[in-house]
């Protein structure tokens, strides 16, 4: 028979893990938060830039607006999902809860896949970038080059600091939230907070009996319960002569 042992008592590692967690949920949702308010402010860019080049192409101004909320939509659902898996699975893990640990775990693996392919598809586009960069003109389909058109070149001078700000933000929040995740993987999974998750189960134990514990009789005759050894024969007395 078996008993679990008592869940120790709560790390510091824990502590921290949790509050590390709801920080980095709070930058997911701030940044979800300017990601709409940009949309907004682009969406009034472009507004402005139809107004001033009065002959750009309607399926061009179209596209920019279609572009802008697609854009919106690919960075905020991923950061909202984020930052509600952080959020949703904080408390439990202050709890003990292990499933949840496993939760966290995988959510730090998700975000360092991520960054990792994010990092190679850059490196891979960089000499793209170096090629076309002291092009004023770009080939397309059947040799026809492609220029900056007015309605875009009004747009994006029109755009503001706002874009730019926008685009380094997000830089930074998926930089500390991949740090922060770090942190509460490595802090969930050391030791003290391992015994935490997944306490021991304890030594075998007796028995209660009602009262109090197993009662323990002394015998007074101890050598009662081990057998005698066999006493040698002993003659019978020699007959008396008469």
């Amino acid at each position: 028979m078996t008993v679990d042992a008592a869940r120790p008592p709560r790390p510091a590692q824990v502590t921290v893990a949790f509050w590390l967690q709801l920080a980095g949920a709070a930058l997911l949702l701030g940044f979800v938060g300017v990601a709409i308010a940009h949309a907004v402010h682009f969406d009034g860019a472009i507004d402005r830039a139809a107004a001033l080049v009065p002959d750009a192409d309607p399926g061009e101004v179209s596209d920019e607006r279609t572009s802008n909320v697609v854009g919106t939509l690919f960075v905020g659902v991923p950061a909202l999902l984020l930052a509600g898996w952080l959020a949703v699975t904080a408390r439990p893990v202050l709890r003990g809860s292990n499933i949840a640990r496993i939760f966290v775990f995988v959510a730090g693996g998700g975000q360092l896949l991520l960054a990792a392919t994010q990092a190679c598809g850059g490196f891979l586009l960089l000499p793209l970038a170096f090629a076309f960069s002291g092009d004023e003109d770009v080939i397309v389909d059947d040799g026809v080059s492609w220029e900056e058109s007015g309605f875009q070149d009004a747009l994006y001078n029109s755009s503001g600091l706002f874009t730019e700000v926008f685009f380094l933000s997000g830089f930074a929040v998926a930089l500390l939230v991949l740090t922060l995740s770090g942190a509460v993987v490595l802090l969930l999974a050391l030791p003290p907070a391992s015994r935490y998750f997944v306490p021991r189960a304890a030594a075998p134990a007796w028995p209660a009996f009602p009262g109090g514990p197993m009662p323990y009789v002394i015998c007074p005759d101890p050598s009662a319960h081990f057998p005698k050894p066999l006493s040698p024969a002993v003659p019978p007395p020699p007959p008396e002569e008469a």
